[in-house]
């Protein structure tokens, strides 16, 4: 995937659920998301769903397993605001060039059910990339392994 293609994912980040409160289907069998981004049936697309209660922000699931190439979306299911931010004192230098490259280092502010930030992992060095989740209380860690296979 080009240099390109991985700033206009980075780019697309809002993406509003049709259908009201119907769940959204469960990736890679999101049809809406394939075709606004113009990914072939082969690319993989992860979900990591993003809740919370009181002063708790929940990531699921915590840790994800990708490989290059694959498409990673984070998916608001409540109402309240999540900013997902990698953290760069703890990514590889190759890993934060990368993310830095790719304006992915950093979601906008998520605040609507159903708001997506999508990331490309398209020539992404192998690793771990770890991230919070910051918005309602503590902030909350996840991992995203990217695996060069």
């Amino acid at each position: 995937m080009s240099q390109g293609r991985s700033a206009r994912l980075a780019l697309f980040v809002l993406l509003p659920l049709f259908g009201g409160c119907a769940p959204e289907p469960e990736p890679p069998s999101d049809p809406e998301l394939r075709e606004a981004l113009a990914l072939d049936d082969a690319t993989p697309i992860h979900r990591i769903d993003l809740s919370g209660r009181g002063a708790e922000n929940r990531i699921l699931p915590p840790r994800t397993e990708i490989r290059q190439g694959d498409v990673v979306q984070f998916v608001v299911l409540d109402r309240r605001v999540h900013h997902v931010r990698f953290l760069t004192d703890s990514l590889s230098a190759p890993a934060v060039r990368f993310l830095e490259r790719t304006r992915q280092l950093a979601s906008p502010p998520l605040a609507n059910r159903g708001d997506r930030y999508v990331l490309s992992f398209a020539d992404a060095p192998p690793g771990t990339y770890p991230f919070v989740v910051e918005g309602h209380g503590e902030a909350t860690p996840g991992w995203i392994h990217v695996d060069g296979r």
